[in-house]
């Protein structure tokens, strides 16, 4: 089997979990439309990797959006765009410190939209989930929200956040907010019941359906990680992480053809541009002794990820694989 010392973690970490930096990062760009004409007063959105959104935007005159102190990660960016008549886009950005590890990193991402294809047999719109909340539990996680966007004043945050839910035990938003902080913090038995109560008041929940299966995972808890994370894939296909999470778990439990299916499309998605997903890969073509394509999934991971931790011994071992691809 293939050594999962080797060279990378051996599963994906939970990107929004609390910085070890600064949060000195930003991430920047221009939003134009088709004909390169920027795009003024769009909403573009900053996103954690359960698409909890943690900073909004406009965009100025000239089409420009400035996302700042943001700490190292994986984010989405989202721009918002249906209502002039353009399809909505979503990009990934990854941040990380520069070599050595000092200093802060800024990553430009430009958005060029195009008309929104309508006909009459186009989806509707999903289904919004609203609730009417007392003005006091708004207040308090209003407050929270702020609060949690600094480190420092973490724990003001989720007292707030507890002060919501204390006032309106329903209060989906704030249930939701509060279980993903547990989980970013890897305080996953505390996560779940409050995830589970978010899915009893919204059960189509993307975000609480995501950090539920990682919790889940984390505490070996399998085949409810399994279940959690296919209705998460089911609620958003285009998801990364979701289609890697889910491959990865369904492979854990030996459901290896469709773990298959879920992890070639997470590279898809990710252009393969995602060294955990060729990790993941390079995992299940060894369990089916498919040797060749493992060496090939390793040689993309060392590609995507030329900096690895233990680079060398993945080295030989993709040798070793492309020695029993030929013996076998």
């Amino acid at each position: 089997m293939l050594a999962l010392s080797c060279g990378s973690s051996n599963e994906p970490p939970f990107v929004t979990a609390a910085p070890l930096v600064q949060n000195s990062n930003s991430i920047s760009g221009h939003v134009s439309d088709d004909r390169h004409t920027p795009l003024p007063d769009l909403r573009v959105e900053l996103l954690n990797e359960v698409d909890s959104v943690i900073q909004t935007a406009k965009t100025d005159g000239s089409g420009l959006f400035i996302f700042r102190k943001l700490s190292d990660g994986a984010f989405n960016v989202r721009v918002l765009a249906s209502r002039i008549g353009y399809a909505d886009q979503t990009r990934r950005v990854e941040l990380s410190r520069p070599l050595g590890g000092f200093g802060a990193t800024s990553e430009q991402v430009d958005f060029v939209l195009v008309p929104r294809k309508t006909t009459a047999n186009s989806p509707q719109p999903g289904v919004v989930f609203v609730q009417e909340v007392p003005a006091d539990a708004v207040k308090q996680y209003q407050k929270a929200s702020d609060l949690l966007q600094k480190s420092e004043r973490r724990q003001e945050g989720l007292t707030a956040l507890r002060k919501a839910i204390e006032i309106y035990p329903q209060y989906f938003e704030a249930l939701e907010l509060l279980g993903t902080e547990h989980v970013k913090e890897q305080e996953y038995l505390a996560a779940i019941p409050v995830l589970t109560k978010a899915l009893e008041v919204n059960v189509r929940a993307y975000p609480s359906w995501y950090a539920l299966g990682v919790a889940q995972y984390s505490l070996k808890q399998l085949p409810d990680a399994v279940e959690s994370f296919r209705r998460a894939v089911s609620l958003k296909e285009k998801s990364v992480n979701a289609n890697l999470w889910f491959g990865m778990v369904l492979r854990q439990t030996s459901k290896l053809s469709e773990a298959e299916t879920y992890l070639k499309r997470a590279d898809v998605l990710a252009e393969s541009k995602l060294a955990d997903v060729h990790w993941q890969l390079a995992l299940l073509f060894n369990q089916l002794k498919r040797f060749r394509e493992a060496a090939d999934q390793l040689e993309l991971f060392l590609k995507v990820q030329p900096d690895a931790r233990d680079a060398e011994q993945i080295r030989k071992l993709i040798q070793r694989f492309r020695q029993q691809s030929v013996s076998g």
